[in-house]
């Protein structure tokens, strides 16, 4: 009788190969960008290389552009490992998710996400400053702006058509021509008493402003005259502040209208499904309502 022997072998699952890291290269003012990438399932990894990581100045004009400029991923992670964000660094970069700053960044340099296509840009609470043309033709949807920033520079929001609330902080000290010109689709800006304003929707490259400020409602979160008096000194004598105040929960701020209802909020929208106690006792109004409980 014969024996049938039987073999089994296992399934081995097959190696994947990890992106390499690739240096980042030598960008437009013919310096070694000491930085490296990678892009792997959809994910755009940036870090630092040596004591200094610079992402580097690139243009979005010509052949010196950023080696991941106009790639389409899902992520982008900036590890904390840059101190730089460089000059066009992110141009025309598109991802699904919002680019989180590392903590660390004192400067959000000059055109540093021009045309970057993502929904948000989050800003830790080290940033002191926001360059000219950072988010100029950006399509970010919200913007929320740290207590740490003192100026926002000219053009810094130029053509940014998909914002429609804007908060500043109190902290801010100016804000440069041009800051909100040609954001169209602008429907609140919040500002404090203490902001000195210099023609924030001034004209851009001989072309009036699209920056729709008859149906723009600006809101003061300290005296209505003083904001007015600022308007007035960057030229907009028009434009009248409404009286508001400003509540911060988890980062986000809540501003609301005389009557305690919610006309702007910074970050996340306020009609969300879920929030926290504080939150839930900010949005909720009494409906006078009774309840009746019988207990046998």
């Amino acid at each position: 009788m014969k024996k049938v022997i039987s073999v089994l072998i296992a399934a081995l699952p097959l190696s994947v190969h990890a992106a390499d890291w690739i240096n980042c290269g030598t960008d437009y003012q013919g310096d070694d960008v000491n930085c490296q990438y990678k892009i792997e399932n959809k994910t755009l990894t940036i870090r630092g290389v040596g004591n200094q990581g610079n992402i580097g100045w690139w243009q979005s004009d010509n052949s010196y552009r950023a080696p991941w400029y106009g790639q389409s991923v899902t992520n982008v992670v900036i590890e904390d490992s840059i101190k730089n964000l460089g000059y066009q660094g992110f141009a025309g970069v598109q991802s699904n998710n919002p680019i989180v700053i590392p903590s660390g960044i004192k400067t959000i340099s000059q055109d540093a996400f021009k045309y970057v296509n993502v929904p948000e840009v989050i800003i830790p609470d080290t940033v002191t400053s926001i360059g000219g043309y950072a988010f100029c033709y950006s399509s970010i949807e919200k913007i929320n702006i740290p207590d740490s920033v003192k100026s926002i520079a000219d053009y810094a929001f130029l053509g940014a058509e998909k914002l429609t609330d804007i908060v500043i902080p109190d902290s801010v000290q100016k804000i440069w021509p041009g800051a909100f010109t040609n954001c169209r689709n602008l429907q609140t800006l919040t500002i404090g008493e203490n902001t000195v304003l210099d023609d924030i929707f001034g004209d851009y490259g001989g072309s009036s402003s699209n920056t729709n400020l008859s149906n723009l409602k600006i809101y003061c979160t300290g005296d209505t005259k003083k904001c007015d008096d600022n308007l007035a000194a960057a030229g907009y004598s028009d434009l009248k502040s409404i009286a508001a105040t400003s509540k911060k929960i988890n980062d986000k701020t809540y501003v609301l209208d005389k009557n305690g209802n919610i006309v702007a909020t910074s970050g996340e929208r306020a009609n969300k499904r879920i929030y926290t106690i504080e939150e839930a006792n900010l949005v909720s109004k009494p409906t006078k309502n009774r309840v009746s409980i019988r207990y046998r």
